[in-house]
């Protein structure tokens, strides 16, 4: 049901927020959740072209060293279905035209619903810059990405 998807996509996003909360603070950094392009512009006066007026990104991380704005979609499938290579292939859209605008993409996945859909996600991961799985969040892969 899409209220048991909900509720695993909600989890994933709560693990995640913890990890780049403590990150987010040991570099001494701002992130914001929820990120729109106005809350993305209020908070650091980012421009972000996107493809739907209404999207919002689930972190938004700005690095005001390298001047240089990340922004993170989590999800979470624990089984398979066509969701997995629309989302594969949105993502890979999104990137491109993020890239285009100098801004960063992570794409952070998991679950066991991948098993199904290898091919999209080896895709993605050919053409995304950064696709990391909830292991590699943990393990500290944001410290090289970002700083």
């Amino acid at each position: 049901t899409n209220a048991r998807k909900n509720r695993t996509g909600t989890f994933m996003e709560n693990i995640v927020a913890k990890i780049v909360n403590k990150f987010s603070k040991e570099n001494n950094l701002e992130y914001i959740t929820q990120a729109s392009q106005q809350k993305i512009k209020n908070k650091w006066n980012c421009d972000v072209t996107l493809d739907k007026a209404d999207r919002k990104f689930d972190f938004a991380i700005f690095n005001p060293y390298k001047n240089r704005l990340f922004v993170i979609e989590t999800n979470y499938y624990s089984s398979g279905g066509s969701k997995l290579k629309a989302t594969a292939g949105e993502f890979q859209y999104l990137y491109d035209l993020l890239k285009s605008k100098e801004t960063d993409f992570i794409w952070i996945t998991d679950g066991l619903g991948w098993h199904t859909a290898k091919n999209p996600l080896f895709e993605s991961f050919l053409h995304n810059d950064y696709l990391f799985n909830l292991e590699l969040i943990k393990q500290g892969i944001l410290t090289e990405v970002i700083l």
